[in-house]
């Protein structure tokens, strides 16, 4: 007699009580279950799994409302008991799907294909994959207002085709460590991207909206346009304005993007700790707004901007911050690995000026002469250890 559980599908494993534990297992086999529908389940179980914990009860709530109201609008009041908790966690899994899917945009998907380079110049990466390598330390891409004309450190031309049907095609911008580019775009905003970073953005922009994507750090200095708002995306935050200078750094090993105004006004985008909905909330001149990436938090403090752009310009000041801080932002500008021999000397805090066009070795040793450190050159790194 065959067993009944071969025709079981993966909704069917997910409401049977007697699986649910056993699904919380990865390496969990039944060969009485169609292999593919137990390992469908097991996967949703494992998506709901971890994310559930983030639902707040009121949230939870809801969701429970929501599954009652759908089953109920399909009919299927009978089977409503039956799925349970189980549908619960199937309504979850989709209400994750379509939060995600509406919060992503073309752009982000655009720039996530994009392969990470292991070149030490910087890549211009046209529209159609063309690459174009530039091998200066610091580096200046012109845009014509029609973009079909690019300057390259006001030598190069390079001629870019933009048909109408091309406005959504992207051009992309990476920097690698010891490097920094100039940007400006074909509407006149102009980009310092620093080193470690990558910019995307349209070859023309659209009619309703100037969009770019950023991982690393940059300074914006965006024209105003009232009726074109220019939107920055990260892979966790959105800053909209209109017109401003404002500094945004946005490394994927940070564990917070930070945004600091230096003029005019931006609004911050994100996804608060609320699992339904985003959070938006307006920033000032002077003001740095922190977003903590793990508790989806954001605060504002004010600051002294000069400090956060000073980088354009060659030179850094710091302010009572850690040698672990200040190791991880040389680090990324000399593209030089620099590491400090223990946790209590990293915590170590220092406040100065930092003369960028110096060597690592150099700032470090006039670090030295403040704080009680040694510095050492080791192969191709700077080992940095109590004197």
């Amino acid at each position: 007699m065959k067993n009944q559980n071969q025709n079981k599908k993966a909704e069917d494993i997910l409401t049977d009580d007697s699986l649910i534990e056993n699904l919380k297992n990865a390496n969990y086999k039944d060969e009485h279950l169609p292999k593919e529908e137990l390992l469908l389940a097991q996967r949703i179980q494992g998506v709901v799994h971890v994310n559930r914990e983030i639902i707040r009860p009121d949230e939870k709530d809801l969701l429970e409302r929501r599954i009652i109201n759908t089953i109920n609008k399909s009919k299927q009041k009978k089977t409503m008991f039956r799925f349970g908790y189980a549908a619960g966690l199937l309504l979850l899994v989709g209400l994750t799907v379509i939060f995600q899917l509406a919060n992503n945009s073309e752009i982000k998907d655009f720039a996530s294909q994009i392969a990470a380079s292991d070149s030490d110049f910087t890549q211009l990466i046209l529209s159609g994959n063309k690459k174009i390598q530039i091998e200066t330390k610091e580096s200046k891409i012109e845009h014509s207002e029609t973009s079909n004309e690019i300057k390259i450190n006001a030598q190069k031309k390079v001629e870019q085709q933009t048909e109408a049907k091309e406005s959504l095609a992207y051009n992309t911008v990476i920097v690698p460590y010891g490097k920094r580019t100039q940007i400006t775009l074909c509407d006149n905003s102009t980009v310092w991207l620093n080193s470690g970073s990558k910019l995307v953005y349209p070859v023309r922009f659209s009619k309703d909206k100037r969009e770019v994507y950023l991982e690393g750090e940059a300074i914006f200095e965006v024209s105003h346009n009232q009726k074109y708002p220019f939107h920055v995306l990260t892979r966790d935050l959105e800053i909209k304005v209109l017109g401003t200078v404002f500094n945004i750094s946005a490394y994927n090993d940070d564990n917070t993007v930070n945004t600091i105004l230096k003029s005019g006004a931006v609004e911050l985008i994100y996804n608060g700790d609320s699992f339904l909905s985003q959070t938006k909330e307006k920033m000032i001149p002077e003001m740095l707004a922190v977003y903590d990436l793990a508790k989806k938090t954001l605060e504002q403090t004010n600051v002294n901007t000069k400090d956060f752009f000073s980088w354009k310009y060659g030179y850094v000041v710091v302010e009572s911050k850690t040698l672990g801080y200040i190791a991880k932002k040389l680090s990324r500008h000399y593209n030089v690995p620099i590491k400090i021999d223990n946790l209590e000397l990293a915590n170590e805090s220092f406040s100065g000026y930092l003369d960028l066009r110096n060597s690592a070795t150099q700032v470090f040793e006039m670090i030295a002469e403040i704080v009680d450190i040694e510095i050492m050159q080791l192969d191709d790194q700077i080992l940095i250890t109590k004197n």
